[in-house]
């Protein structure tokens, strides 16, 4: 396995790191080097292989499952970036719709105050939607670049959200047993969602605790407002048509800005989690310098240890210039 030159040359990889050594010891340098490369190489094949996985449609069964785009690096910045003007856009529609100027939506606000404690809605503050805004964000970032249609992103965001109605429901109606349901579950280290939901409906009914739900009229409304406002605010995803036979079909789709800024995100991050694996020669001396032992190839180090207090301040400003790209 051989990483690219094109990484190497990203990365400023020439030469082993200048040492005083031995006539001896250069071959077992040279073998040093190469393992550590390799090191580099394989961990770039780890990211790429985590990527691929959360964009397959189908498990290692070959069945059916949903892509899970949102966990991926790329995914969690975008949910970060998104967060905050999301939320602002549920907050205003909201409060302008609370003030009359929009009853013809009324259906859209009265499930929204069913997916946030009824304290919350006394005060006009947009962090009270950030949950929300969070589940729309990973309903539709879990497909960003595999694409999804229409109807089922909004269907998905609107369960999604029911789903966060019932648990508050559940909460609001008997705390003591919601806490000892999700306790439970925190012990079981299950993180299968449909296992968790299963198991929470399952502790409502023992408890004759009712939920009536959405309708699936109403889950088209909601989600396609969520949708919609996700698509004005954020600008990650737009809608685009596609022709499958006799029928035209809604996509939702990323969008030509964040897919490029997405392609770089991935090859600046594929590099920074390498399969670390023991050396084969004695590491670099700490003590001469605390910046430069151990590895040989300096990408491999801790960046605590690694980097100077100047490089560290470059790197957070390069991660703050990605997300005002966006």
């Amino acid at each position: 396995m051989e990483i690219s030159k094109e990484i190497l040359e990203k990365l400023g990889v020439k030469e082993v790191a200048a040492t005083k050594v031995a006539d001896n010891k250069h071959e077992a340098l040279k073998i040093e080097r190469e393992h550590e490369l390799k090191m580099m190489a394989q961990g770039v094949a780890r990211f790429h292989k985590s990527v691929e996985k959360a964009k397959s449609r189908t498990n290692k069964k070959n069945k059916p499952r949903e892509t899970t785009e949102s966990v991926t690096i790329y995914g969690q910045q975008l949910v970060q970036t998104g967060l905050e003007p999301m939320s602002k856009a549920i907050n205003n529609y909201y409060c302008n719709a609370v003030n009359g100027e929009a009853r013809k939506l009324s259906t859209e606000i009265i499930l929204l105050t069913k997916c946030i404690p009824i304290k919350d809605l006394k005060h006009e503050n947009q962090d009270r939607w950030d949950g929300i805004s969070f589940i729309v964000l990973k309903a539709v970032l879990d497909s960003i670049t595999v694409g999804s249609t229409q109807n089922k992103s909004v269907i998905k965001i609107a369960s999604a959200i029911e789903d966060e109605a019932r648990l508050g429901y559940f909460k609001e109606q008997n705390s003591k047993q919601y806490n000892q349901t999700k306790e439970w579950l925190k012990q079981t280290k299950k993180k299968n969602y449909r296992h968790n939901r299963r198991v929470f409906r399952h502790s409502m009914n023992r408890h004759d605790l009712e939920w009536k739900g959405f309708s699936q009229e109403d889950k088209v409304k909601l989600g396609k407002l969520l949708l919609e406002l996700l698509i004005i605010h954020t600008g990650f995803v737009q809608y685009s048509n596609k022709r499958k036979g006799v029928k035209i079909l809604k996509y939702v789709q990323v969008t030509p800005k964040t897919l490029d800024w997405i392609d770089k995100k991935k090859f600046s991050a594929e590099v920074l989690k390498p399969i670390k694996l023991p050396m084969i020669v004695e590491p670099q001396n700490w003590t001469q310098n605390p910046y430069n032992g151990g590895y040989y190839i300096k990408q491999l180090r801790p960046p605590e240890l690694s980097a100077t207090v100047g490089e560290l301040n470059n790197q957070n400003a390069k991660t703050e210039e990605e997300n005002n790209a966006l």
